[in-house]
């Protein structure tokens, strides 16, 4: 079968044939449909992930038909049924997973596309446990990109206790920063999207952002974000910004920004770059900082419900078949991605 593999840090993605995986116990052999590509992909390319195993199949957002499942494991899936992958390969019995840090559990046997391989391949091996059922009115490729986005942006707002009436910020319009301000106006905030062009900030405002601050090249605006911010919200700063970009300036920003009782809820990292501020600047408004990474099963579901129901969708822009993956990787380094790449299988 076909797949994509990375062997070391600083090398493009191959195109190689290799085995298909076999079925063993507890698990499905899953016929990969689309797999979408983030931009953590490209931290294995940099470095910042270990590939490890090497060679190692990434691919982390993944939807298919189960081809082989194990006929001893009583379970609600069979032969056939469309399904997305829930990545993290958790125990589901430590008191992590049952408190809600399923994603963070200790004893997990791996990660789907992290330590295992992943869904740039024809098929993949998973847990049955793993297995979410893909709604009837949601594509392979929408299912896919929710396994990454939409969980991740649920887990964060969730996290966050983003609620009706908050005023939040999301800073960073790209596939998770998206899905972020769509659950963020299904609580029912008030939500400003922050972007670094105009067609981000249009691409903001179709997700339902009701108002957009534009920051662009060399970004020295994030000095006066939180100035802006005071301007749209009448001096009352903000409940919740949303962190995706990752940088210092960012992160300093987003204190700046934030009114009484605020939470700067991180998301997004790069490499060196941290958080530095004088912490008066939080303590005196008794403000929070949060983080989040993933999800959890539940919150994959959820935002297939949401996209079942219409209500949120993921922005995908680019479907390409899986011989064209080091371009979807170089529109990210590009940052000319709008919205999500993915990759369908079936596409020639």
């Amino acid at each position: 079968m076909r797949a994509a593999r990375l062997y070391k840090a600083g090398e493009k993605f191959k195109i190689e044939d290799i085995e298909k995986p076999r079925l063993e116990k507890n698990t499905a052999i899953i016929k990969v449909k689309a797999a979408g590509v983030c931009a953590t992909e490209l931290d294995f390319i940099e470095g910042i992930f270990p590939i490890n195993p090497s060679p190692l199949v990434p691919g982390h957002e993944i939807s298919g038909d189960i081809e082989e499942i194990d006929p001893a494991v009583r379970t609600e899936f069979k032969v056939g049924d469309k399904v997305v992958i829930y990545n993290v390969m958790n125990c589901g019995l430590c008191w992590y997973c049952r408190n809600d840090f399923e994603n963070d559990c200790p004893n997990r046997a791996g990660q789907i596309g992290f330590t295992v391989n992943g869904g740039f391949e024809e098929y993949v091996k998973v847990p049955i446990s793993s297995l979410t059922h893909l709604p009837s009115n949601v594509s392979y490729e929408e299912g896919a990109v929710l396994a990454c986005s939409g969980m991740t942006a649920v887990h964060s707002t969730r996290r966050a206790g983003t609620k009706m009436g908050d005023i939040v910020a999301v800073n960073g319009i790209g596939g998770v920063g998206l899905m972020c301000i769509q659950i963020a106006k299904i609580c029912g905030a008030r939500v400003i999207g922050i972007a670094d062009s105009e067609e981000k900030a249009e691409l903001a405002k179709k997700a339902g952002a009701d108002d957009t601050i534009i920051v662009s090249p060399p970004y020295d605006g994030y000095k006066k974000l939180g100035e802006q911010i005071r301007k749209i919200t009448n001096e009352k700063g903000l409940d919740v910004f949303y962190e995706l970009v990752g940088t210092t300036n960012t992160l300093n920003a987003g204190v700046d920004s934030l009114g009484i009782g605020g939470r700067l809820m991180i998301i997004g990292y790069k490499d060196r770059q941290n958080l530095n501020f004088y912490p008066v600047d939080l303590l005196i408004k008794e403000g929070q900082i949060l983080t989040s990474v993933a999800g959890c099963k539940r919150d994959l579901e959820l935002s297939l419900r949401f996209a079942n129901e219409k209500r949120a969708n993921p922005i995908i822009t680019n479907r390409i078949p899986l011989e064209k993956i080091n371009d979807a990787i170089q529109l990210i380094i590009d940052r000319k991605i709008k919205g999500r790449s993915v990759i369908m299988m079936d596409m020639k």
